[in-house]
C-alpha cells in the first residue's frame, strides 16, 4: 500500500466510522427482535419436542450471530474513541490537501525539466524550439 492508498482508507475510516456504528447497532436491533420473536415462540406455543428443538437450534443460532455484532460493535467503539478525539471534518480536509499536494508533486516530478545554465548539449536538457 503506497502513501496515497493509506491516506485514502484514512479518510475513509474517518468518515465511516459513524455509519458502521449504526449500522452494527441496526444489525443487534434486528437480531434481538428475532431472538425476542423465538423465545415468546418458547414460552407461547405448545410445542412438541421436535418443534422445541428446531426454535431452540435456531434461537442459538441468533444468539450467536448478535454476538459477533455485539463484538464488532465494542471494537468500532474503541476505534470510535480516537476518531472523536479529532474533528471529522478537519482531519479528512487535511487528508484530502494531502493527497492533493501528493499528487501535484508526482505530476511536478513526471514532467521535470532542467535548463542548463554553463554546459550544452547535455542529454537532460530539454531541445530548445527556435
Amino acid at each position: 500500500m503506497n502513501e496515497e492508498e493509506f491516506l485514502i482508507e484514512m479518510k475513509n475510516f474517518f468518515e465511516n466510522i459513524d455509519k458502521l456504528r449504526l449500522d452494527l447497532e441496526e444489525q443487534i436491533r434486528e437480531t434481538e427482535l428475532a431472538r425476542n420473536d423465538l423465545l415468546h415462540e418458547l414460552e407461547l406455543a405448545k410445542l412438541d419436542g421436535v418443534r422445541m428443538m428446531k426454535v431452540a437450534k435456531t434461537l442459538k443460532e441468533v444468539l450467536l450471530e448478535r454476538r459477533k455484532y455485539k463484538d464488532e460493535l465494542a471494537k468500532i467503539m474503541i476505534l470510535k474513541e480516537l476518531t472523536d478525539k479529532y474533528n471529522n471534518r478537519l482531519i479528512t480536509g487535511d487528508i484530502i490537501k494531502t493527497l492533493k499536494e501528493l499528487k501535484d508533486l508526482k505530476k511536478k516530478n513526471a514532467e521535470r525539466k532542467y535548463k542548463a545554465r554553463r554546459i550544452e548539449n547535455l542529454k537532460c536538457v530539454e531541445e530548445k524550439k527556435w
